[in-house]
């Protein structure tokens, strides 16, 4: 029999990629334990990402600025019965361990593991699943042997009003959102085949790309519509839900290995990912969550990702039914 748990905090405190591809836990802890509620330890900017799934109760943003004694007093103040450290690090492990959480569930593998009381003992460097999987471990350790691969957000009502204006203002019907940026989490396509692509696109398919990035990524959005008409620079246009809101009026989204290939896939858009083929980066750890995908590698099984071509990614449209051919 399930040990009953009052309250779950689940902490994943880095990207949105990251968090996206930790939703399934909260699904899964859901289903072992209904009568619990399930507090999302995330940071602040992906806090929007985590309250638009169903099965979070609550959510915590964390600063990482704050002093250790302010840890420790928001984890007391968040009267857990057990905490899931799905990204380890001491200083939250520590905070744990002094805020005395009864059950602190993390990696056996990190010098300050004796602060878990109960250990996954699993190397995540080897690469060998998806990361939603190696989260799913570590709700095993409470004893959940569920695997719901639940990660679907919901919508914000007023974001996707947001959302529609924006396509409404710029006369944007059928489009396909391109993401030209990785943050650094991964090896780019270059700037010239995306525009290149985005070219190729408007030219034979007759939909606009509304390419998109944050504020810091205007120039490479500028650089990748390239003065073409039919293409948007959206760099900086959106909040959080509205971005969501956005991938969801999508046909399909294109990018590098990064977190908004994980949030189309998880309001249901087709995605088109490029990714290396090292360990780290493998998409047998990182690709989307969803079946509506085509995840293009260099052939050679190397990280050269502008070895996949232009016209490649043009074929996974294709076989999408997103751009129909010449």
């Amino acid at each position: 029999m399930l040990r009953e748990f009052r309250r779950i905090v689940v902490s994943r405190t880095d990207r949105i990629g990251d968090v996206v591809l930790s939703l399934p836990v909260f699904a899964s802890l859901k289903q072992c334990f209904a009568g619990s509620e399930l507090i999302a330890l995330v940071s602040d900017y992906t806090s929007d990402v985590a309250s638009s799934f169903h099965a979070i109760d609550e959510v915590a943003a964390y600063d990482p600025s704050e002093s250790f004694l302010t840890t420790v007093r928001r984890f007391r103040q968040l009267r857990a019965d057990a905490i899931l450290f799905l990204f380890p690090r001491f200083r939250l492990a520590a905070a744990a361990f002094v805020a005395r959480i009864p059950v602190r569930v993390g990696t056996a593998y990190r010098w300050y593991s004796f602060l878990h009381n109960r250990k996954v003992y699993e190397h995540r460097k080897d690469s060998v699943k998806s990361e939603a999987e190696y989260n799913l471990s570590l709700a095993g350790a409470l004893g959940c042997s569920a695997k719901v691969y639940d990660a679907k957000l919901e919508i914000d009502r007023e974001a996707l009003k947001g959302a529609k204006k924006f396509l409404v203002e710029n006369g944007i019907g059928r489009f396909i959102a391109v993401h030209p940026g990785s943050g650094g989490s991964a090896a780019d396509w270059s700037r010239e085949n995306f525009r290149r692509l985005c070219s190729g696109i408007v030219s034979t398919a007759g939909v606009k790309i509304v390419v998109t990035g944050s504020a810091q990524d205007s120039e490479i959005c500028a650089f990748v519509c390239g003065g073409n008409a039919g293409c948007i620079n959206a760099a900086g246009a959106f909040s959080m839900r509205e971005f969501i809101a956005l991938l969801s009026l999508a046909d399909s989204f294109v990018s590098n290995s990064t977190g908004p290939i994980h949030l189309a896939a998880a309001v249901g858009t087709h995605v088109v990912g490029l990714y290396p083929n090292n360990k780290p980066m493998t998409p047998v750890r990182w690709a989307p969550l969803t079946d509506r995908k085509v995840i293009l590698t260099p052939a050679d099984g190397s990280d050269e990702l502008n070895k996949v071509s232009v016209e490649d990614v043009l074929h996974s449209l294709e076989r999408l039914s997103v751009v129909k051919p010449a």
